[in-house]
This record gives structure tokens, sequence and C-alpha cells, in this order.
């Protein structure tokens, strides 16, 4: 099994999922910047040319971080990353589509203005990224309130996507809450993701 990745970008999630699952297999770290996404050995491995890309050992890919999380988690069960059955079950899907809507609409036009619009509207294009940015912020606070991990008691695959999003915050120039940077420290503070964040070029 092949997890194709590119460091500091959201393939992040997936990542932090395939070292806590401790599945057999490879993450392969391809250069955006140098388009090794796109070369001929990787269109075959994955036609949409993009990261993150779980290659099964039975040659299937499996794209998109929700449909990756999900995979990674029912792969590794005992990991508590996708919850068995019932309400937590539902409870992470939901946060992982959540996720899917809502971190391209806030931070692709904070990071790259340029691709939704003309020159002269780029401030305008990013700082609407930005205040959409503090919303998803502010509703992930929310949705924490006093607990440690996003659903139940224990971290599940929605914490990973939470704490990519705190991250990509920061990047983007915007301060999460004190409740999110000690959600992230809790993350970022599990033995299983020391290599991880360590190749990411992440501190705690």
């Amino acid at each position: 099994m092949i997890l194709l990745v590119s460091a500091r970008t959201s393939s992040l999630a997936c990542r932090f999922a395939f070292a806590l699952a401790g599945l057999p297999g490879e993450v392969r770290d391809l250069s955006l910047r140098q388009g090794e996404h796109r070369t001929a050995e990787m269109l075959a491995l994955n036609p949409k040319g993009q990261v993150p890309a779980l290659i099964l050992d039975s040659g299937e890919t499996i794209t998109e971080t929700p449909a990756i999380l999900l995979a990674i988690g029912e792969m590794a069960p005992a990991s508590g990353l996708i919850p068995a059955t019932g309400v937590a079950r539902w409870r992470v899907m939901e946060w992982l589509s959540w996720y899917a809507y809502q971190f391209p609409r806030a931070f692709q036009p904070a990071f790259r203005p340029a691709i939704f619009g003309p020159p002269t509207a780029e401030n305008q294009i990013r700082e609407g990224g930005l205040a959409r940015v503090g919303e998803v912020l502010a509703f992930l606070e929310t949705g924490l309130g006093e607990r440690d991990w996003l659903v139940g008691d224990a971290l599940t695959a929605a914490d990973l996507v939470a704490a990519m999003m705190t991250t990509f915050a920061g990047f983007v120039g915007v301060v999460p809450p004190d409740a999110l940077m000690a959600h992230r420290k809790r993350v970022f503070a599990l033995p299983a993701l020391a290599d991880t964040l360590q190749a990411e070029g992440f501190a705690a």
C-alpha cells in the first residue's frame, strides 16, 4: 500500500491517519512544485494528478481526504479513527463532510486568490477567504466545546482534519482560538506522529 502525499498540503490529515493506524506500506512524498504529481507514473496511479491518494495492494486507487480517512480507519479498526457503529461513526463522517466543503471554500481564496478572479480583485478575494477561515475556526471551537476531542472521549479522524485546519490557519496569518491550539497540541503530542511531524517540518 502506498500513500501519496506532499509536505505541508492538505494531505497532512491522511498522513497522520496512516501513521496512527500502523498499516503496512509506505508514504511517498511528492514535490508539487516540481510537478512530481503530474508525471506519467503518478498519473497512471492517480489520473486526478492530486494528493492525497491511497494506492491499495490490489492496484486500486482511493482519492479525496474523507474517503481515504474512512478507508484507513476501516482497515485499522483498533485505531478508533472511524468508530465502528452508531452516532459516533456518523458524527465523524459529518465532520469529514463539513471539512470537504469548508476547507477549499475558505482556505483556497486565502492562499491563491489569483485563481478566483482578476488581479484587481485579489485583495478582496483574499480578505473574503480570511473571513471564512475565521468562521471555520469559530465553528470548530464551538464543536469542540470543553472536550479534548471532537467526537466522544478519544481521538478520531475528525480531530486530524481539525488539527490540520488549525495549522493552515497559521499559514495564512489567522490566529486560532486558544482551545483549538490546545487541541492541535494534543494531536501533535501523539508519539506515533513524531516521525511524520519531523518529515513535514512541524513542531508541536
